[in-house]
């Protein structure tokens, strides 16, 4: 293909360094979506564990619907946008660059999930099972390799499949720079129609690779992304209507589960400006504790189960919530202390021994700061 004269159209790699406020923002965004993601996993502790031992409160149970039904929700598509922004803003396809690519990829993506899932398993092996996470037994019915991995199946450690389906998106990226050559606009109405018009699930490839190309996309046309936008502002109300729209769907008569399906996938897109809208306040732009905290974000994703379901367990082993108002303490305490706990023992094992924390966080070479969940996205 002849790529001396483009149609304007056409959408080549972004050369310039990325606006310091689009940079701030996402930094802090790692710790308040991996915080978003650790709060969600903890909620089984109200939708399984004390609903089978006597029910949720009405106001917990709505609180988790709304957090965990939703909110929430966006953590990952978003995560997956700011990969592509970072990587597909200035990747260019030549067998050196891919090359180069999939090595970064396999240290900071493949190792520290393998690493995870295999320090699991030998938990089981050696410790005993885990409550709601598994059992040596259930490992050797279901395959050690097969689980370790996440071949066909979500892995031993299930909120690693991210990692697994970003690596997967990764390799596949050649894909997408043929739409960016050849037809963007193309490519991103069919990547939405994949995933919102025919893909059942809310979270799939179909919605990785979405997502992924949509973060490009953003790069390359240059949108302004820095400061504070009116549809920043637009997008913003419309997911906060749109969601209490979907939290009241049946009193509302929205029955048909397609139509709220397809309705629950454009609201995880206006999600994702809702949460750059957030991450534009200074106080949380400007948060020292946040950009700090966001050093190790990457860490509390990787080790927050099975610390989740440990801690709950040893709670729920002396104290027995009852209504909403613990119900609601019990959500949010055990929470915030898996955060600041994994935080803490990030910050004291990337000093006492830094070459293995940064092997188990993915950093190519011990002198860099820990990485965080997104370092594998800067494609370099």
């Amino acid at each position: 293909m002849n790529d001396a004269v483009k149609p304007s159209f056409l959408l080549g790699p972004v050369r310039e360094p990325i606006d310091r406020d689009v940079s701030k923002r996402i930094d802090v965004l790692r710790i308040i979506l991996i915080g978003l993601i650790v709060l969600a996993h903890g909620a089984r502790g109200i939708t399984v564990r004390i609903a089978d031992s006597g029910g949720a409160g009405p106001v917990a149970d709505l609180m988790v619907n709304i957090l965990n039904g939703h909110v929430d929700f966006v953590a990952v598509p978003l995560f997956f946008t700011i990969s592509g922004f970072l990587f597909l803003r200035k990747f260019e396809l030549t067998l050196p660059a891919y090359g180069e690519m999939v090595r970064s990829k396999f240290i900071s993506l493949l190792i520290p999930y393998v690493l995870f899932n295999g320090l699991l398993a030998a938990w089981f092996y050696f410790v005993g099972s885990i409550e709601m996470m598994g059992s040596w037994g259930f490992l050797q019915s279901e395959g050690l390799v097969t689980k370790v991995l996440g071949l066909g199946t979500t892995p031993v450690n299930y909120p690693l499949w991210f990692l697994r389906d970003l690596l997967v998106v990764f390799l596949l990226s050649p894909v997408l720079l043929l739409f960016f050559k050849e037809a963007p606009g193309v490519g991103l109405v069919t990547l939405f129609v994949l995933w919102a018009g025919l893909d059942p699930a809310p979270y799939s490839y179909y919605g990785d690779f979405f997502a992924f190309y949509l973060g490009g996309y953003l790069a390359r046309t240059r949108l302004p992304l820095a400061g504070v936008s009116w549809w920043q502002r637009a997008g913003t109300w419309l997911f906060v209507g749109l969601t209490i729209v979907l939290v009241a769907h049946q009193p509302l008569g929205i029955t048909v589960d397609s139509v709220r399906l397809f309705l629950f996938k454009c609201n995880l897109v206006l999600g994702l400006v809702f949460f750059w809208r957030i991450s534009a306040f200074p106080l949380i732009r400007d948060s020292a504790v946040l950009h700090r905290m966001a050093r190790h974000s990457f860490f509390v994703y990787l080790a927050h189960e099975p610390t989740m379901s440990i801690l709950q367990t040893r709670l729920l082993a002396v104290w027995k919530p009852v209504g909403d108002l613990q119900q609601i303490a019990f959500y949010w305490l055990s929470g915030l202390a898996v955060i600041v706990l994994l935080w803490g023992l990030g910050e004291i094992l990337s000093r006492l021994v830094p070459a293995v924390y940064a092997v188990a966080t993915g950093a190519r070479r011990s002198t860099r700061r820990p990485a965080p969940p997104m370092a594998a996205a800067s494609g370099g």
